[in-house]
């Protein structure tokens, strides 16, 4: 919906968003660890379809450190030259040692 920018439901263009979804202050993805992300939808103004994206920053995250559907695999994980410690793919330093990957 938001590449064509049109309702895939009814066909309509006037699609809103995104707005955030809002709970205490905005939904966010449960994630392994403190990262989390964060959830916008677009809603189509005439029949109401919606659909929820991730953020850039979330979508981030979750490549890091999300779960995965059966079927698929999680990233291979390699390990700091500098402590040993495993670090993800698309990781910038070592969490542990703050190491530049």
């Amino acid at each position: 919906m938001i590449i064509s920018r049109k309702c895939p439901k009814c066909g309509d263009d006037r699609i809103a968003g995104p707005h955030r979804l809002q709970a205490q202050h905005h939904v966010a993805v449960d994630l392994p660890g403190l990262a989390t992300a964060t959830l916008e939808s677009f809603t189509c103004i005439n029949c109401g379809y919606t659909e929820i994206y991730s953020d850039k920053r979330g979508l981030d995250n979750i490549r890091k450190v999300g779960r995965f559907a059966l079927g698929q695999t999680e990233p291979r994980l390699a390990y700091c030259t500098s402590c040993g410690a495993k670090i993800r793919p698309g990781d910038s330093m070592c969490y542990e040692c703050g190491a530049a990957i």
